[in-house]
């Protein structure tokens, strides 16, 4: 090597400047195309090994198939979020210039001529500023109202073929009036809000599943695990407030000052509580406040999902496709809990404006609430439990439904608890017969030309209602029966105008009291409808 670097130097050294300018020109060209075909190169190896990637299968973990099931089962979603609110602000002395707005006294102000409902200081702010009539006189009232709707509707597939529909809804509406006027003699602004009035209703989806299926008494089961609730809740509203502040109830120690064993602020959350499953610990408390139109008493009862569910996949089974078109397996939830026409008492008294009652009532031993709640009712149904429909290739269709439903009632009137159950069986078939031959010519015909379907449903249903007395802690049933219906019907499509229609129905009734008697219900007929319409 030595003797050829010798050679290269030698040969190197006879070359002149020139010479030696485009060697090094040639060399750095070799470098420069050496370089770019190596580029050119490395680039169709990755165009290669990218073409190969597609062209392999794609390969998914569980777990990525899991969150991709997770991301892609929510179909659709619906929300629907109104409000609907007015005021009449009788007495108004102040004129107007633009849309309602004087812009040189700034009255009545931007927020209520873009619908802000005002409150007890806006009134007092505006009677201060002698913007109300100060006539004694005056004797018109102003009023409000306000209503808020929520409705929610989901759609999920989880798995193929199986639907599930999940709906929320609630609704809460309120309407105050109150005479405020200048009451004083010598009408020098001394304006006093005189007969605030309030009434409203409420309603709230809700899941009382837990407790639907257990027998409800006096020993025992949801009515018992209300009357225990009472003492918990009395507790809590006590210790919130400072007008009660622990205190035991002089009576009955058991229960605090205030907040008896029949006060309406202790009973709806402690049935609440009860009949939802819930524990009266953690139950939300009705709220004593009511700063504006839009306090909502209730807001600490959130609605709940109601659900319905729908699988069609049975069919992809050999076995089962083979004789079965559509098969659908159902189950339904519904639930709903309102306290309708809720009022204000007119007793209700916080003397230190502490945001609590503060009155008791000689009585009853209760703090007079702002609002007074008559009754609350929790209905809901399984509807169905568990249901079947099936048609077969044969012209043959199935249909089975089990069904139970629970409406319960609480009354602050009589102090009760109204509980009535149901359970139904619903069994029904149908055939379709295309092209039947008749024993015996009518009318001439022998063989009818269009469809001829015949139904035959039965039914079992067993209803019972009792009530269950706080005072007198006894349990009557007051009301039920047994219902087996019989229905078969014959349906035929004469023509496109004409349907005839031959049908029977027979419902028997077993009473569970003595004071009702069995009735037995027969009804038979031939219906035929036809339509004019071109």
């Amino acid at each position: 090597s030595g003797v050829k670097n010798m050679s290269i130097a030698e040969a190197t050294s006879k070359l002149t400047d020139k010479q030696l300018d485009s060697v090094k020109k040639a060399q750095k060209a070799e470098a420069l195309a050496k370089q770019k075909a190596e580029e050119i190169q490395r680039k169709k190896d990755r165009k290669l090994a990218r073409e190969k990637r597609k062209a392999a299968p794609l390969q998914v973990t569980e777990g990525e198939r899991f969150a991709g099931r997770l991301l892609s089962m929510v179909k659709r979603t619906t929300m629907n979020y109104s409000e609907n609110s007015g005021t009449v602000l009788p007495g108004w002395m102040d004129s107007t210039r633009f849309l309602g707005f004087n812009d040189r006294s700034g009255a009545p102000g931007f927020g209520f001529i873009y619908g802000a409902q005002p409150d007890r200081s806006w009134l007092e702010t505006q009677a201060m500023n002698g913007k109300l009539s100060r006539d004694s006189l005056f004797n018109t009232q102003f009023t409000q109202q306000y209503a808020q709707t929520i409705n929610i509707t989901t759609t999920v597939e989880p798995i193929k073929d199986l639907r599930i529909d999940l709906t929320v809804n609630r609704s809460f509406s309120k309407n105050h009036s109150e005479l405020f006027k200048d009451t004083s003699f010598s009408s020098n602004g001394t304006f006093t809000h005189n007969n605030p009035y309030e009434t409203g209703s409420f309603s709230t989806t809700v899941i009382a599943l837990g407790t639907l299926f257990k027998e409800s008494g006096i020993s025992g089961g949801p009515f018992k695990q209300f009357m225990d609730n009472r003492t918990v809740i009395s507790k809590r509203l006590s210790d919130r407030n400072p007008y009660s502040n622990g205190i035991a109830d002089p009576n009955d120690p058991s229960y605090k000052k205030g907040y008896t064993q029949y006060s309406g602020d202790v009973l709806v959350p402690s049935f609440i509580a009860a009949y939802t499953g819930k524990s009266a610990n953690s139950i939300g408390l009705v709220e004593p406040d009511n700063q504006n139109i839009r306090s909502n008493p209730f807001r600490n009862f959130f609605p709940m999902p109601n659900w319905r569910i729908a699988y069609t996949g049975l069919t992809r089974l050999p076995f089962i496709n083979r004789s079965v078109s559509n098969l659908v397996v159902n189950h339904a939830y519904t639930g709903t809990m309102y306290m309708n026409s809720f009022v204000s008492a007119l007793y209700y008294e916080d003397i230190y404006s502490l945001g609590f009652p503060s009155f008791i009532d000689s009585i009853s031993g209760n703090f007079i609430p702002f609002y007074q709640v008559p009754n609350v009712t929790i209905a809901e149904s399984l509807n169905p439990l568990f249901g079947v429909e099936a048609a077969f290739r044969s012209g043959v269709s199935l249909r089975f439904d089990y069904r139970k439903t629970r409406t319960v009632s609480l009354s602050m009137v009589d102090y009760q608890v109204s509980e009535t159950k149901s359970t139904e069986y619903v069994v029904g078939a149908g055939y379709r017969i295309h092209g039947l031959i008749l024993p015996t010519p009518i009318f001439g015909v022998k063989k009818l030309k269009n469809d001829l379907n015949l139904k035959l449903d039965i039914s079992l249903r067993d209803d019972k209602t009792s009530n269950s007395y706080m005072a007198q802690n006894i349990n009557v049933v007051t009301r039920g029966q047994k219902v087996i219906t019989i229905s078969p019907s014959i349906d035929y499509i004469v023509s496109d105008k004409l349907t005839l229609r031959f049908f029977y129905d027979r419902r028997q009734s077993i009473p569970y009291v003595s004071t009702s008697y069995p009735i037995t219900t027969t009804k038979a007929g031939v219906m035929l409808r036809f339509i004019f319409a071109q």
